[in-house]
């Protein structure tokens, strides 16, 4: 009786390049979260939050300035 060994070539191939699409994909990740966009401008931190809240169709309430820091 004969006895063969497991076939192990190529066993590894999907792993390899799953592991080669994560390093790719998280490669652009930080290059596209991190660098910023060569056509951005200055704006004041009011305006992205104005806009977001507008395009969320919400409503952007000022603050009573007399109940500010007050612990009821």
């Amino acid at each position: 009786m004969q006895v063969r060994a497991p076939e192990t070539r190529g066993r590894f191939v999907p792993v390899l390049i799953a592991a080669a699409v994560a390093a790719l994909a998280t490669a652009a990740l930080f290059l596209l979260e991190f660098t910023p966009p060569r056509e951005a401008r200055a704006t004041a931190p009011g305006m992205t939050t104005a806009t977001a809240v507008e395009r969320a169709g919400a409503t952007v309430l000022p603050t009573d300035p007399n109940t500010v820091g007050l612990v009821r």
